[in-house]
C-alpha cells in the first residue's frame, strides 16, 4: 500500500471518530438538557403539592423531593423556614450552606445568629451584602455588631440601611440605642412598623417618667433576655459606674457572667450586692 492510500485510510478513520465524538456529545448534551427540565418540572410540581397541604410532615417531604431534584431560592428558603420551625437548624444549615443568592445568605446569617455564632452570621451578611447592598444584610449587620457590643460599627449600617430602609433603621435603631430612654422611644415611634425583639411591649411597659437608673437597668436586662450579652454587660458596668449602690446592677452583671462562664466574676458581683443589701438574700 503505498503512502498517499495510508494517508486516506486516516483521515477517513480520523472523520469517523471526529463525527462519532460529535454525535456522543450532542447526545449527552440532549440527555442532559432534557433531564434539567424534567428535573425542573417535577421540582415545580413538588413545590405547588406543598403549598396545598396542611400537613406538616407532608410538606416537608413534598418540599425535600422538590430541593432534590433541583434546588432553588423558591423551595429551599420555605424547606429551611419549616425545619427550623421542628428545631432542625441542622437541617436547615445544610441545605443553604454554598448557596450564593442573597435571600439564601441572609436567612442562613439570621440561623447562625439565633445561634449566637456570630462570625458565621457576620461572613454570611457580608457576602449578601457584598452582592448587592440590601436592607436586610444590613440589618443583621446591625445586631451582629451589638452582639459583638460594638455600637459603633453598628452606627456605621444604621446609616447605610437609613439610606436603603429609613422605616427598618428606625425600628433597629431603637433597639441599638435602648439604653437611651428618650432616643430609643422617639426612633420606636417614627418607625411605621417594628416589633423586633417585641420592641412593641417594651414599650408599653416602660415610660419616660421612670427613674432613669430603672430603665437603664431594664434595657440590659431586654439585651440580656435575647443573648446580647456583650452589650448587656458593658451596659450594666457603665449603670453601675453611674451609681456604685445599685445593687440590681450587681445582681444582673453576675446572671451575665453566669451565662458567659464566668463564675468567678458572677460571684464577686453577687457579693458586693449582698454587701450592699443583706436582707434581700
Amino acid at each position: 500500500m503505498t503512502g498517499w492510500g495510508k494517508d486516506a485510510i486516516i483521515s477517513v478513520v480520523m472523520k469517523k471518530k471526529k463525527f462519532i465524538i460529535i454525535v456522543l456529545v450532542v447526545l449527552v448534551t440532549g440527555l442532559g438538557v432534557g433531564y434539567f427540565i424534567w428535573a425542573s418540572q417535577r421540582a415545580n410540581y413538588y413545590l405547588n403539592v406543598s403549598r396545598e397541604t396542611s400537613d406538616k410532615q407532608e410538606e416537608i417531604l413534598d418540599l425535600e423531593k422538590s430541593v432534590a431534584l433541583h434546588p432553588r431560592t423558591e423551595n429551599i428558603i420555605p424547606l429551611a423556614d419549616l425545619y427550623i420551625s421542628i428545631n432542625r437548624n441542622d437541617l436547615a444549615e445544610r441545605i443553604m450552606v454554598g448557596r450564593g443568592e442573597v435571600q439564601i445568605l441572609n436567612k442562613l446569617g439570621n440561623l447562625y445568629l439565633d445561634e449566637n455564632k456570630t462570625i458565621d452570621a457576620e461572613n454570611a451578611f457580608t457576602k449578601a451584602e457584598n452582592k448587592t447592598s440590601n436592607p436586610d444584610s444590613l440589618k443583621g449587620l446591625v445586631l451582629v455588631e451589638l452582639k459583638k457590643g460594638d455600637r459603633g460599627v453598628a452606627e456605621d449600617y444604621l446609616r447605610q440601611l437609613t439610606q436603603l430602609d429609613s422605616d427598618s433603621a428606625n425600628c433597629y435603631a431603637s433597639f441599638v440605642y435602648l439604653n437611651d430612654f428618650k432616643k430609643s422611644e422617639n426612633d420606636f415611634e417614627e418607625a411605621k412598623e417594628c416589633n423586633l425583639y417585641g420592641l412593641d411591649k417594651y414599650f408599653k411597659e416602660y415610660k419616660a417618667g421612670q427613674n432613669p437608673l430603672f430603665l437603664k437597668l431594664e434595657a440590659a436586662n431586654e439585651y440580656y433576655a435575647n443573648n446580647y450579652l456583650a452589650l448587656a454587660l458593658s451596659d450594666t458596668l457603665a449603670l453601675r459606674r453611674e451609681n456604685s449602690r445599685y445593687r440590681d446592677a450587681y445582681i444582673l452583671a453576675a446572671k451575665i457572667y453566669e451565662k458567659l462562664g464566668d463564675q468567678k466574676n458572677a460571684d464577686d458581683q453577687k457579693q458586693k450586692a449582698f454587701q450592699i443589701d443583706p436582707t434581700k438574700f
